[in-house]
């Protein structure tokens, strides 16, 4: 519902029909959606046809959830042939392993860095005393003493 005033008369009540869903619309959107192509992209493509959105919001108001349902069911079946090949793919192959690494990444956590500290030493090795003999030197004991 919308309100248009107008000055020093009074207010005007123009009522906007509700968009309808549709169906050829859904079957658009949802065909962009496999074919990848991005949200925005789908909003300007449809508006050719009756009853098309002409905002983001009612888009996803209208046709979000069946959107959402075929972004899933996409991601799925991709997932399932990822993990499939890496659990069941010939050792062999390349993709075997890209697949695997693909999964360790994404779900394990893994990273192929490997990490090497180094740590620069600024006492010489021949001069330092290990913590045992410092306490042993301050509790009056010498390690150079033979009767010990």
């Amino acid at each position: 519902m919308t309100f248009v005033t107008f000055p020093k008369y009074r207010k005007i009540v123009v009522m906007l029909e509700k968009l309808p869903y549709s169906k050829l619309v859904e079957k658009a959107v949802i065909e962009m959606i496999q074919g990848g192509v991005p949200i925005r992209q789908i909003i300007t493509s449809i508006q050719h046809l009756n009853d098309a959105p002409r905002s983001l919001s009612t888009l996803y108001k209208h046709y979000g959830p069946a959107m959402e349902a075929e972004r899933t069911r996409i991601n799925g079946a991709v997932g399932k042939r990822v993990i499939d090949q890496a659990l069941y793919g010939d050792v062999q192959d390349g993709i075997t392993w890209k697949s695997q690494e693909l999964f360790l990444r994404s779900k394990a956590g893994w990273s192929p860095q490997n990490t090497t500290n180094e740590v620069e030493q600024t006492v010489d090795p021949e001069v330092d005393e290990a913590a045992a003999d410092q306490l042993m030197n301050l509790l009056g004991f010498n390690k150079d003493d033979e009767d010990v």
